[in-house]
């Protein structure tokens, strides 16, 4: 048996080895659920200070509701567009849980994005990409493996456009680190073996799955050795000559990264997005004027009426390029020569409910294109009978790719009756 000093060195080879988390998910399942629904794509934004939930929701539930001053950017996609209201995780409060807006647990349960990449990761060069401005805190994560682990976050235009579209050149050096890499899982798979003999029955058990992760990696190895060889997209946009991650820039930064974001899905270098819109204490100047207070000072507005009309200004702002965004998917065509909007669900809100007080209930949520029945504003119940959760939507995004989920997030039901 391995005395303590050996298994903790053992433990950090194999923590080593697994230090990619980016290289583990699900095994890929087949493709042909998402093919036959037409839902190709997912993309997930979610605003970190959330909004003002009066000027976020329609007053009207149904087909012929007004839309909300918030949302009124995005009226000319209301035919393509569901807004949800009622519904959350019915988890814990403050800012901390916002981590839980695409999983249902702060603690790091997977993520929706990631179990949808798990099924379609395996079609584009990148499996998904998780996408920010600037260096949000650790608490604005979003997107977690199935350990749990919370993937890290692309926060400059400039580090997003090189990952997206580097030359060629570049190859040859990918090639060069792919290698080392698998010499590495190699030599840390000889090791391992060698220990088989001398474990106990519980540990023999904990190296099978340790085997499992490896045969994991090498597949994703294999993968990117296989898209190294394949030409990578050009493209004609023009990068700014600095990225605007400083807070105050992080509008401008919103802009770009929709728009990198936009041409990630259009040459079909991913069909999984995340995009996290962070909130700091940044003071926007929004059509020539200055703001009284910061962003996160907004947002614990106090009901305070001139802080209320700034937060929604912010607010505002966000769904104007939100709208840009999907101006770029209406218009252009995926491979069934369908506008991509058609074929690429977009969900937007965010995982907190009401800033002001930290309340997580009620989270504002946005689901358009996709390809589902549309038109409506949902209105549910949160003490109802069987109330339905955010995780109810999820599980139908999930099973529109074909994935066969029957509880996520403590819901298990589904919004397949009014959206499918």
């Amino acid at each position: 048996m391995l005395n303590r000093t050996d298994r903790r060195n053992f433990l950090r080879g194999v923590g080593a080895s697994l230090a990619l988390p980016m290289l583990e998910s699900f095994a890929p399942r087949s493709a042909r659920g998402a093919q036959a629904t037409g839902t190709d794509r997912l993309v997930c934004i979610g605003t970190y200070l959330g909004f003002y939930q009066a000027a976020f929701y329609p007053q009207q539930t149904g087909p012929d509701y007004e839309i909300s001053p918030v949302l009124n950017p995005i009226e000319r996609f209301r035919d393509q567009a569901t807004i949800f209201s009622g519904l959350d995780h019915r988890g814990r409060n403050g800012h901390e849980a916002w981590s839980a807006w695409m999983s249902g647990s702060a603690a790091g349960s997977v993520s929706l994005d990631q179990v949808v990449a798990a099924q379609i990761g395996d079609r584009t060069r990148f499996d998904s990409l998780q996408l920010t401005c600037g260096n949000p805190p650790g608490q604005a994560r979003t997107s977690f493996t199935p350990e749990g682990v919370a993937l890290p976050m692309i926060g400059r235009p400039s580090v997003l456009y090189n990952t997206l579209f580097s030359s060629g050149d570049d190859a040859a050096r990918t090639e060069y680190l792919l290698a080392s890499n698998r010499s590495v899982l190699d030599g840390v798979t000889a090791e391992a073996r060698s220990l088989e003999r001398t474990v106990t029955a519980s540990d023999r058990h904990k190296l099978g799955e340790y085997f499992a992760s490896l045969r994991a990696v090498e597949k994703r190895l294999q993968k990117q050795r296989l898209w190294l060889d394949r030409p990578v997209p050009q493209v004609d946009y023009p990068l700014p000559e600095f990225d605007p991650v400083a807070h105050d820039l992080s509008l401008e930064c919103e802009s770009i990264m929709y728009d990198l974001m936009a041409l990630a899905l259009t040459t079909d270098s991913t069909r999984v997005a995340t995009f996290t819109i962070p909130g700091w204490s940044q003071v926007f100047t929004i059509g020539g004027r200055k703001l009284s207070a910061g962003y996160h000072g907004l947002s614990h507005h106090g009901n305070d009426p001139g802080r209320i009309v700034e937060y929604n200004q912010v607010g505002i702002e966000h769904v104007k390029r939100l709208g840009a965004f999907l101006d770029k998917l209406a218009t252009a065509r995926d491979a069934q020569d369908r506008p991509l909007l058609d074929s690429t669900a977009v969900v937007f809100g965010s995982g907190m409910g009401d800033a002001n007080t930290h309340d997580n209930s009620n989270l504002p949520t946005v689901l358009v294109g996709g390809g589902f029945r549309h038109g409506w504003h949902h209105q549910f119940q949160r003490d109802a009978p069987k109330p339905k959760l955010l995780g109810d939507l999820y599980l139908t995004l999930m099973q529109r790719f074909g994935i066969e989920a029957e509880r996520f997030a403590g819901a298990e039901s589904n919004l397949n009756e009014i959206l499918v």
